[in-house]
């Protein structure tokens, strides 16, 4: 039982961006495409002012190939490459070869509430890159993935290797379970220009993962 590894989650996913946009021709590339952004969505709709969401179904096991540890299982699509696993965290790689899906889940002591999470994503984020923020228009919404209640949102910010920046964004998912004894985590991580691309091919994953711990 620990406190989310947050700092070390974000580091290992930053680090294998960097590692695959790093030559002039990638972040040319990511540079070059549209500067259109898009968010991850839960399982429903967040609540609007005329009522709550229905509720949701527990998610079925995910068919085809898929990762899994102690904490989650995670589909893996054709294409894409599991670059990282251990108990808690499997990192997944996109075909592209330009974006990052990390998906983590442990028990947690002390308990803590998803905006805690939040809090302490938000700062482990800041402290590495202090130009990070949420990306514009962007904004804190509630909702569930697979199953498990939390809060999603977006920040941007600039990674900066071998004299290159690429500015980037990080769309989040964070959430615990009733007691707040086990967390839940997932980051999409890549350039800014790329998210809106990236969150399209990942929805099948999103939508297929199973969280092993209640």
């Amino acid at each position: 039982m620990h406190r989310t590894p947050w700092v070390l989650i974000i580091a290992a996913v930053v680090g294998l961006v960097v590692i695959m946009a790093g030559c002039g021709t990638a972040i040319a590339l990511l540079g070059n495409k549209a500067n259109n952004s898009a968010a991850i969505t839960g399982d429903v709709p967040s609540p609007t002012p005329a009522g709550s969401p229905s509720p949701v179904a527990s998610p079925t096991a995910p068919q085809g190939p898929t990762a899994e540890n102690n904490g989650e299982t995670v589909p893996v699509p054709t294409g894409w490459v599991v670059v990282a696993k251990d108990n808690e965290t499997i990192t997944l790689a996109d075909p592209a070869g330009l974006a990052a899906l990390a998906v983590a889940s442990a028990p947690q002591s002390p308990t803590m509430t998803a905006q805690q999470q939040k809090s302490g994503l938000d700062a482990a984020l800041t402290s590495k890159y202090p130009d990070t923020k949420p990306c514009g228009n962007s904004r804190t919404t509630t909702g569930s993935l697979g199953g498990v209640q939390g809060l999603f949102w977006q920040l941007c910010f600039t990674i900066v290797s071998n004299g290159q920046s690429l500015p980037a964004e990080a769309n989040l998912f964070v959430g615990t379970n009733a007691d707040g004894s086990v967390f839940y985590g997932v980051i999409l991580l890549t350039a800014q220009t790329y998210m809106q691309n990236f969150v399209s091919e990942s929805a099948p994953i999103l939508k297929g993962i199973v969280w092993k711990l209640k």
